[in-house]
C-alpha cells in the first residue's frame, strides 16, 4: 500500500514538471496577460470587508474563473490549457472528443475587464443605498512571470443613505387615491438603506393596484419618486406620487365593450368544409367553424362581461381557465381600444386554435429485481379531451407487464410467469356536477368533477393471483391559484385473492397479522387532499406541502350496527369483510435555487388507524420504503417494519407497516443543455402501529425509532429532453435498520458497493 501511495505520488511530481515546463504564456501576444484569479478586495477605509452585504456585492461583481481553477483559485493542474495550447488542430482539421472535452481556451485579463466590474460594483453599491461609492482595481503581475496576473479591487463605499420621511402626493384623482393605498402596507419604510429592489417592488404593486382598478395603459413609468438628499445628511426624503409627464389614456379608467371569440384553425381538415357560425350566449359572441365546443364552455372561462371594468386579475384567470381544458394550443387574448380616443372603451378579442381531440401515449419499461425475476412492462393511454363538446376528458388506460425468472426458476400451481394486466377508465368534467344549494360553483377557481372506474388481474407466482375493482368520485378546486383541494366523497375498492401458493398460504399462517390485512380489502370511504405548490415559479426559494386524510368504513359500519349484533364483528358486506380505518399523510419540501444548481429537502410521514371493524390496516393501504421514489439505496419492499431483516428480500409481502417517516435531502447541478447531476442522501422505514408476536422489533417506539432508520447516499444522473425527464440513480447503502457483524453501520466500502442498486425512472423523485 506504501508502495503504490509512492509511485501515485511520483506521478503525479511527473506530470506536474512535464505541464510546468510547457509554458502556457508562450502563445500569448504582447499586450495579453493570463489571468490568474482575483487577489483580494480591499475597503479603503477599513482595509476589510466588515460588511456582509458589501462582501457579498463585491463577491457576485468581480468573480471570474481563471483556468484549472477550483472556487475561483488556480489549484489543478492546467492540463486543459496545455491541450488548447500544444495539441490544438489544424484549422481543416476538426477536433476530436477527447480535445472538444478537455481543452481550455486562456483566460485573459482583458477577457476579465475589471474596468466594466468596477462600474458595475459601483452601480450596485449605488442601488443598495452607497450613493457616493467608487471602486478601482489593480492589475497585479506574477513576479515569476510577468505575462500572469492578478487582480485587486478597491472599494470606497461611503456612508449608506437612510429614508427619513415617506410621504404621497395629496390626491386629486383617483390614481392618486389608489396611490395613496400604499401608506398603510409599503415595502420601504423610515429608517431603512435605499434599496433600489424594493423601491422596484414598490412601484410593481403600486402599478399593479391601479391597473387592477381598470387603468389599463398606466405601467411602472406612471409612478414617479421625489428624493431628497439634501436637507439631512445621509438622508433621504422621499416623495411618491403619480407621473404628471403620463400620457393622458395612462390616467383613464377603461371598460370592456364587446367580447368576441374567435375559433379559428381547426386542426381537422374535414372541418374547413363547414361554415363558419355566429352565435351570441350570455353575451358573449363566439365566431366558429361547426361550432365543435358547447357554448357555456367557453363563457364560463372568460370572466369579463360588457360593462366591467378591466382588471389584469379576470384576464390571468381568463387565460388559465381556458388552459385548463387542455383542448386548444393556442390561446390569445387582445384588448382593441374604440376608435374614439375619448370613449375608455376596450374590445376584448379572444382567438383559440383547437388542439385534436384525440391522442394516444405509449410507454414501457423493464423491470428487474433481486429474486431473479425480469421483463418489460408497458401502457397506453387513448383520451379523447373533448366529449359531448363540453371540454369533458375521457381516458382510458391499458397496462400490464410480465416477468420471468430467469435463474433459480421456481415451480409453482400459478405457472412460470408473473404478469399483471388493468383497464380503467376515467372522465372528468371541467366543473362541479352536484346540486346548486350543495355547492356554489362561483366560490372556487378551476372546478372539476372526476369519475374512474377501473379494474386489475395479477398474478404472482410466488404468492398469489388477485383481482382488484375500484370506483371513484371526486372533486378538484383551486383556492387561491397556489393552492389545490381534491375531495372524494366516495371511493371503492374491492380485492379479492383467487388463488394462493403453498409458500403464500405459509407465511399467512405464521403471521395472523398478515393474513388479516389481505382478508379485510373491502374499502368504501371518503378522502381528502390539500396542496400547497409554489416550486414551479423560478423564484430563490421554492415550498410544496400536502397532506391527506382518507376514512373508509364508518358510514358502512352506523348501517350495520342498526341490523347486527355488537358480538357479530367483523361485519361483512355480500360475504366480504370490510375494513374500517383513518389514515393521515404530509409531504413537505423545500427548493434552495441557485443559479444552475439548487438544493432539495423532503420530508414525508404516514400513519394509519384500524379500529371497531378493523384490528389491522387493509394491505394496500399500508406503507413501504425503499426504492426510485424512496430511500433509493434499497430495494422497494425491502425495509422494516422496525429492526426486522430478512436476508435476501424482494417483494415479500410483510415488509409494510401502519407508520412511515421519509428524509431527503438532494444537491442538483446543471453539467450541460440535457445532462444533469444529483448528489443525494436518503433516510427512513416504516413501523408497526401496534406489536406483532411474530415480527419482535417491528413496532414503532418514540426512543427507538432513530436507532431503526435505513441511511443511504448516492449519485444520478438526469436526462431532461424538455418533455420528459429521464433519471438514472445509483444508492449505495450506509446504515441498515437491523445490526449486522455489530453494527448498524456499512464499514467496509467493499460491502458498500456490492450492495449498490441502480434506479431508473421518469421525473424527478421529489
Amino acid at each position: 500500500m506504501q508502495r503504490k501511495l509512492q509511485i501515485y505520488l511520483l506521478l503525479l511530481a511527473g506530470l506536474g514538471m512535464i505541464t510546468g515546463a510547457c509554458s502556457n504564456t508562450r502563445f500569448l501576444a504582447d499586450d495579453q496577460l493570463l489571468y490568474t484569479g482575483k487577489n483580494e478586495v480591499i475597503v479603503s477605509d477599513s482595509g476589510k470587508i466588515k460588511d456582509r452585504l458589501i462582501r457579498q456585492l463585491s463577491e457576485s461583481a468581480t468573480f471570474y474563473k481563471p483556468n484549472n481553477s477550483i472556487g475561483g483559485k488556480r489549484l489543478l493542474l492546467p492540463v486543459g490549457l496545455w491541450l488548447y495550447n500544444y495539441h490544438k488542430p489544424a484549422e481543416n482539421k476538426k477536433p476530436g472528443w477527447f480535445y472538444r472535452t478537455l481543452a481550455k481556451e486562456p483566460v485573459l485579463v482583458s477577457t476579465v475587464n475589471p474596468e466594466v466590474r468596477c462600474r458595475k460594483l459601483e452601480s450596485e453599491l449605488f442601488g443598495n443605498g452607497y450613493f457616493n461609492a467608487s471602486v478601482w482595481s489593480a492589475i497585479d503581475t506574477n513576479s515569476h512571470n510577468q505575462r500572469k496576473a492578478g487582480i485587486t479591487y478597491f472599494i470606497k463605499p461611503g456612508k449608506p443613505f437612510l429614508y427619513n420621511e415617506i410621504s404621497f402626493e395629496p390626491p386629486s384623482d383617483a390614481v392618486d387615491t389608489l396611490i395613496n393605498r400604499s401608506k398603510d402596507d409599503k415595502v420601504i419604510v423610515p429608517g431603512d438603506v435605499f434599496n433600489l429592489d424594493k423601491v422596484k417592488s414598490e412601484t410593481k404593486k403600486i402599478t399593479d393596484r391601479v391597473i387592477e382598478d381598470g387603468y389599463f395603459y398606466f405601467n411602472q413609468s406612471n409612478v414617479k419618486y421625489t428624493a431628497d438628499t439634501t436637507r439631512i445628511p445621509h438622508k433621504i426624503d422621499l416623495r411618491i406620487g403619480k407621473n404628471t409627464d403620463a400620457l393622458p389614456n395612462a390616467t383613464r379608467k377603461y371598460f370592456i365593450d364587446d367580447i368576441t371569440v374567435q375559433i379559428t384553425g381547426d386542426t381537422d381538415s374535414a372541418n374547413l368544409y363547414q361554415r363558419i357560425d355566429t352565435i351570441n350566449y350570455d353575451g358573449i359572441t363566439i365566431v366558429s367553424r361547426g361550432m365543435r365546443f358547447k357554448p357555456e364552455v367557453i363563457t364560463r372561462s372568460i370572466y369579463f362581461r360588457k360593462g366591467d371594468a378591466y382588471s389584469a386579475a379576470k384576464h390571468r384567470k381568463t387565460t388559465t381557465h381556458l388552459n385548463s381544458y387542455g383542448i386548444f394550443k393556442l390561446i390569445n387574448v387582445r384588448y382593441i381600444p374604440d376608435i374614439d380616443s375619448l370613449a375608455n372603451k376596450l374590445d376584448m378579442l379572444v382567438e383559440l386554435t383547437p388542439a385534436k381531440d384525440i391522442s394516444l401515449d405509449l410507454e414501457a419499461n423493464i423491470v428487474s429485481k433481486s429474486t431473479g425475476f425480469s421483463g418489460p412492462g408497458f401502457a397506453a393511454i387513448l383520451a379523447h379531451g373533448n366529449v359531448g363538446g363540453g371540454a369533458n376528458r375521457l381516458q382510458l388506460k391499458l397496462n400490464g407487464g410480465f416477468e420471468w425468472q430467469w435463474t433459480n426458476k421456481s415451480t409453482s400451481s400459478l405457472g412460470t410467469i408473473s404478469y399483471n394486466a388493468g383497464l380503467s377508465a376515467s372522465l372528468i368534467f371541467p366543473k362541479f356536477i352536484a346540486p346548486s344549494w350543495f355547492i356554489n360553483p362561483k366560490r372556487f377557481n378551476l372546478p372539476q368533477t372526476s369519475v374512474t372506474l377501473g379494474f386489475e388481474f395479477l398474478n404472482k407466482i410466488q404468492y398469489y393471483r388477485m383481482s382488484s375493482i375500484n370506483l371513484g368520485f371526486g372533486y378538484q378546486w383551486k383556492k387561491p391559484n397556489r393552492i389545490t383541494h381534491a375531495f372524494y366523497p366516495v371511493f371503492i375498492n374491492s380485492i379479492n385473492l383467487l388463488e394462493t401458493t403453498t409458500e403464500f398460504d405459509s407465511i399467512l399462517t405464521a403471521n395472523p397479522y398478515i393474513k388479516k390485512s389481505f382478508e379485510e380489502q373491502f374499502i368504501v370511504g371518503m378522502k381528502y387532499d390539500f396542496t400547497y405548490d409554489n416550486s414551479a415559479t423560478k423564484q430563490p426559494n421554492g415550498f410544496y406541502f400536502q397532506a391527506g386524510i382518507s376514512s373508509a368504513g364508518n358510514a358502512m359500519d352506523l348501517l350495520k350496527k342498526i341490523s347486527s349484533e355488537e358480538g357479530d364483528r367483523p361485519y361483512t358486506v355480500a360475504g366480504n369483510v370490510y375494513s374500517q380505518f383513518m389514515k393521515f399523510s404530509t409531504d413537505v419540501r423545500y427548493y434552495r435555487n441557485f443559479r444552475n444548481k439548487s438544493l432539495a429537502f423532503r420530508l414525508y410521514s404516514g400513519v394509519g388507524f384500524p379500529y371497531t371493524n378493523s384490528v389491522v390496516m387493509p394491505y394496500v393501504e399500508q406503507f413501504y420504503s425503499g426504492g426510485s421514489n424512496s430511500v433509493r439505496a434499497f430495494v422497494a419492499r425491502s425495509l422494516g417494519p422496525g429492526n426486522m431483516h430478512i436476508p435476501d428480500s424482494s417483494d415479500i409481502v410483510d415488509q409494510t407497516g401502519d407508520i412511515k417517516l421519509e428524509g431527503n435531502l438532494e444537491f442538483r447541478f446543471r453539467m450541460s443543455k440535457i445532462i444533469h447531476g444529483a448528489l443525494f442522501i436518503d433516510a427512513g422505514n416504516v413501523w408497526l402501529l401496534n406489536p406483532d408476536e411474530t415480527r419482535p422489533g417491528a413496532e414503532f417506539h418514540f426512543n427507538t425509532f432513530t436507532d431503526q432508520l435505513a441511511v443511504g447516499t448516492g449519485m444520478g444522473l438526469r436526462f431532461d429532453f424538455n418533455f420528459f425527464i429521464l433519471r438514472l440513480d445509483v444508492g449505495l447503502p450506509l446504515r441498515t435498520p437491523y445490526i449486522e457483524n455489530g453494527s448498524n453501520w456499512l464499514r467496509s466500502m467493499s460491502q458498500i458497493w456490492h450492495d449498490k442498486v441502480f434506479n431508473l425512472a421518469i421525473g424527478y423523485p421529489f
